[in-house]
């Protein structure tokens, strides 16, 4: 590192004073290079019209339904890490009746940026999860139906409409008929699919249901008339069915009894054999039977549905059945059971009145640990602010005293230090071209001792007047000193390159030797242009094997050489089926040549940080006659980079 003048370290100084002092007012650092997720919108849109189209009916899909088209969607890779993926699984548990699912799946968008449409549905499904179209909602629930309800309109979201079906339901059940009435005129101003006969007929059957509870007969045979208008026109067997219902309740409005029972029955069987039996048709069956004096089926009934309930775990209000229970025992005469259901009546009341008193109870005890909390935080943002002064007062008086400090010590430091790097530098670049010098000298100490064995072998074939293998000898010699001119000028060479150069160098050795030994070369499934080997190492090896290995042998000699892949290195192996370590009477021996000190040599300059380490394995007499010897070379996998 080289320091050119005292400009950049004064530089340096300011920087490093300004973060100091700028600091007290950053509480957190964004980081830069975090990468922002592309939001694809024509992807939500149609996600967002799925929720619409299972949302938009009052009917309620399937969850094995809801199930398969979220499988389907999750074919899409963006599908999988939208948000409107854990909206379509809540919704899935929903339609379950797994309650505790819906909130894990909600869970899932917390810290996520969501579009008003999703936070909407959010509300919306962690409402429903609570929400019971069967018993009086509690104050407190009313309450956020109502604030997601603003959001909504705020927001001018699609999903608006839901929280109005929400409220009309509440209300209902509140006995505000004429405000839920209201409510229903919203809801069906708000739908986005007001021309779908689904929704028409939804819209007519609310306003029936309310029609009925203000005993307004004027309003009522027509919105009856229109209802089933449209439930033709849905062609939807369950809504058609479904008019029976209607029908019986208008009949019960005029005192028309009988027809009343016969409308009521027609609707519960057509349930019973679909298996979509509910705790509304039971009740509303056995209070039709009770008006007709049809005493005992009514008591069957009523007492059906409480099975019923129980059976199915339903959030429903029992009163009605009870009180009901009560008059048809009285009606009959049997006392002692309408005492009991009086007094059942009576103890579902009470729970129920108990429940929302703790619900208005915990509403006081939370608004008012929530007024605590906002005090403490406010009296806590007015010390910060305090302690925040005097803390930027003494940072003023740290930073002047620290920058002179700096300044001093950085000057002496940065002076000294400019002399001593400069002296370091030198000496790391002189012993860089010392290495790479050293190298290659190693690297050319192979160079004469081949070229000599390659004279000695051709004036042999000279001496003995074998012209054309001398002159055979002669081609090849030459394409291996030319391979060692311009090989040997490279750190490395490819694996394909290394094996010509040895199969060249074989031929030359066979003909000396006039063929009295074979040979192979293995490569496994290696990609021989891209793995790159130091040139000349093998070689070595290879010129052992035939020199010494193979020298008097009584049987022909075999020499296999094999590259594969091994633990992330190249592994190199050159076996003979040669004399190995065996002394016979010539006194043969398999020496170690200067070669193969150079090339170790050589593997520890190329290889000298690599983990793990390049190293050289010789095993003598591998065989099982006892003969032979196997060199295993590894080093690093080196791959070509175009």
């Amino acid at each position: 590192m080289k320091i050119h003048n005292a400009g950049a370290f004064y530089c340096l100084i300011a920087i490093l004073l300004s973060v100091q002092l700028f600091s007290c007012h950053q509480n957190k650092v964004q980081d830069s290079t975090r990468s922002a997720v592309k939001n694809n919108d024509s992807l939500d849109l149609s996600y967002e019209n799925v929720m619409l189209a299972y949302l938009s009916k009052q009917d309620f899909k399937s969850a094995a339904d809801v199930n398969k088209k979220r499988k389907g969607l999750l074919k899409d890779g963006y599908f999988e890490h939208s948000p409107y993926s854990a909206i379509l699984r809540a919704y899935e548990y929903l339609l379950d009746d797994n309650i505790d699912s819906i909130e894990i799946a909600l869970k899932d968008l917390e810290g996520q940026k969501l579009s008003s449409d999703l936070t909407v549905l959010k509300d919306y499904l962690g409402i429903r999860a609570n929400f019971s179209f069967h018993d009086v909602t509690s104050g407190t629930m009313v309450a956020q139906i109502i604030d997601a309800k603003e959001y909504a309109l705020a927001h001018e979201s699609v999903f608006t409409f839901l929280f109005y079906n929400l409220l009309a339901n509440a209300e209902y059940r509140q006995a505000e008929y004429r405000q839920a009435l209201k409510d229903v005129e919203s809801w069906y101003h708000y739908h986005p699919n007001k021309s779908d006969p689904h929704v028409a007929q939804s819209y007519q059957e609310m306003k029936f249901m309310q029609y009925i509870a203000l005993h307004d007969f004027e309003k009522l045979k027509g919105t009856l008339d229109s209802c089933r208008h449209y439930a033709n026109a849905t062609k939807d067997s369950a809504i058609i069915m479904r008019m029976y219902d209607l029908q019986s309740q208008y009949y019960f409005s005029i005192n028309n009894n009988p027809k009343a029972v016969e409308a009521s029955k027609k609707y519960f069987n057509y349930l019973q054999a679909s298996n979509t039996l509910n705790a509304y048709v039971y009740a509303n069956l056995g209070k039709n039977f009770l008006n007709n004096n049809q005493v005992d089926s009514a008591i069957s009934y009523f007492n059906a549905g409480l099975r019923f309930i129980k059976k199915h775990k339903i959030k429903h209000n029992k009163m009605f059945y009870y009180k009901n229970l009560q008059l048809a025992y009285a009606l009959k005469g049997d006392y002692e059971r309408a005492y009991f259901a009086l007094d059942s009546t009576f103890q579902d009341y009470k729970q129920s009145t108990q429940r929302i008193e703790a619900e208005k109870i915990n509403d006081i005890n939370t608004k008012y640990q929530t007024e605590k909390k906002d005090q403490a935080i406010t009296l806590l943002k007015t010390t910060n602010a305090f302690n925040h002064k005097i803390l930027l007062q003494q940072r003023w008086i740290f930073v002047i005293l620290l920058a002179l400090v700096f300044s001093i010590a950085f000057f002496i430091y940065f002076r000294n230090k400019q002399k001593l790097l400069q002296n370091i530098n030198q000496r790391i670049l002189a012993e860089n071209r010392q290495l790479i010098l050293e190298q290659k000298t190693r690297q050319n100490q192979l160079n004469p001792h081949f070229i000599y064995n390659a004279i000695a072998n051709l004036q042999g074939l000279i001496s003995s007047e074998q012209k054309t293998k001398a002159n055979q000898y002669l081609i090849l010699l030459s394409r291996q000193i030319r391979d060692i001119l311009e090989l040997n000028r490279e750190e490395y060479i490819s694996l394909d390159q290394e094996i010509k150069s040895l199969n060249n160098y074989i031929l030359l050795q066979q003909m000396r030797y006039q063929d009295i030994f074979d040979f192979q070369i293995e490569t496994a499934d290696l990609d021989l242009d891209e793995v790159m080997i130091p040139p000349m190492i093998i070689q070595p090896f290879v010129e052992n094997a035939i020199e010494h290995a193979f020298k008097n042998l009584p049987y022909r000699g075999q020499l296999d050489i094999s590259f594969r892949e091994y633990e992330n290195q190249l592994h190199v192996s050159i076996c003979d089926n040669g004399w190995g370590m065996k002394v016979q009477k010539e006194q043969v021996s398999h020496k170690t040549s200067l070669s193969q000190i150079i090339t170790k040599e050589r593997l520890e300059l190329l290889f000298a940080d690599a983990k793990p380490e390049a190293r050289i394995e010789i095993t003598a007499n591998y065989r099982d006659d006892q003969r032979g010897y196997k060199v295993e070379i590894y080093i690093p996998l080196v791959f070509y980079f175009n």
